[in-house]
Order: structure tokens, then sequence, then C-alpha cells
């Protein structure tokens, strides 16, 4: 098992008039963060996922928990691991941290769709992304 890992710097439009990260924007960040696992480590970036294969992965449960502020101009250092990967959905554990310091912690839960005309409908992640997404777990759990 190993960690997706990314630094990303805190930019002026991350942060409230109190200068430290905006609650929101965190999400965003690991929007960005979730983007480049697939596109990087799996080899599939999202443009190509969504206009050419069909497939997406929406966000069906979400828990944060903010465990210190980040101001502007510090350097994150985020980090991305499988924690469940099922038939047709995953987990992911995501934290970010500061120096050493943890900022948020964040448990997702994905799962796979076909993007079709009509409506969406789950479906078996593809075998190619599953095989890339088990070598992030760091549970024997997988469905």
């Amino acid at each position: 098992m190993h960690r997706f890992t990314r630094i990303s710097k805190v930019r002026f439009e991350d942060c409230d008039l109190a200068g430290i990260v905006f609650y929101p924007n965190y999400i965003r960040m690991l929007t960005r963060l979730t983007e480049d696992w697939f596109s990087e480590a799996l080899s599939v970036p999202w443009g190509i996922m969504h206009q050419e294969r069909k497939l997406g992965f929406p966000t069906v449960d979400l828990q944060v928990a903010f465990k210190n502020a980040s101001r502007l101009d510090e350097m994150l250092e985020w980090s991305l691991e499988v924690l469940k990967l099922g038939s047709r959905s995953l987990t992911i554990g995501v934290s970010a941290r500061c120096q050493g310091e943890e900022r948020v912690t964040i448990k997702m839960t994905m799962v796979s769709v076909n993007l079709v005309p009509g409506g969406i409908s789950s479906r078996v992640i593809p075998a190619d992304l599953r095989a890339g997404m088990k070598s992030f777990l760091t549970e024997s759990e997988t469905g």
C-alpha cells in the first residue's frame, strides 16, 4: 500500500478575512487532489473518464474534521489512501498537514456511475481503475 501525496500552497483566494482557509475551500482542494489522483496515479484523467468513458465517481458521503487553522502562504501536504474498495464504490481517507501538524481529515465515499443520457446509474468499477485503486488500499476489505 502506498499513499498519493501532493503539496499545495494556501492562496489568498482560499482565505477569509481573518487570513485562514475558509472551510468550504478545503472541499475544493480535496476535489483537486482527487482529480490529480485519478489522472496521475490511476492514469485516467477526468476529461477522458467523463467524456470518453462516460464514467463518473460522485461523492455520496463526506465526513470532515477541522483540526487546526491553515493560513495564507502555508504549504499543505495532502495525503490520500483507499480505506475500503467495494465492487461499485470506494471510500478514501485524506489528510492535510503543515509542518507535521494535522489541519483537516476527510473520509469520502464515491460511487462508480455511468454518465449516459437519460440518467445516471451505478456500475461496477472498471478493472483498470480497480487495480490501481487497490495499490492504495490500507485495509484488506474489498468487495
